[in-house]
């Protein structure tokens, strides 16, 4: 098993007006359900999307990981709330732009964005 970064950001509107939400986490391939966190390089601490970004709607965003990905979804308390566009970032690509997403849903407190990376 090897481990890889999994980052992106997922772009958001509220209160706070414009908001884009740093993501970066190192994650073991094959492990199921691993939250992914804020970059605690632009968000002092990592946190979880339901808490940096509570009461924001969820407007667009992406998640990439380096060798693959399988899913990533938004959960909460086991229900998937949102499912977020992911992209590879193989054979030295860059990964990709902002892209809508489907289900467009208010974060909460307990809100997490899990993953699932292969190699």
């Amino acid at each position: 098993m090897t481990a890889q970064n999994v980052t992106g950001k997922i772009c958001t509107m509220g209160p706070k007006g414009y908001l884009e939400i740093p993501l970066l986490t190192a994650v073991t391939d094959g492990s199921q359900n691993t939250e992914v966190t804020t970059n605690s390089n632009f968000t002092v601490t990592s946190q979880s999307v339901g808490i940096y970004g509570e009461t924001q709607r969820i407007t667009g965003g992406f998640v990439s990981a380096k060798t693959g990905i399988i899913y990533a979804a938004i959960v909460n308390n086991g229900i998937v709330r949102a499912v977020v566009p992911i992209s590879s970032r193989t054979s030295g690509a860059t990964g990709c732009g902002d892209m809508q997403v489907m289900n467009p849903i208010t974060l909460n407190p307990g809100d997490q964005l899990l993953v699932e990376t292969f190699a």
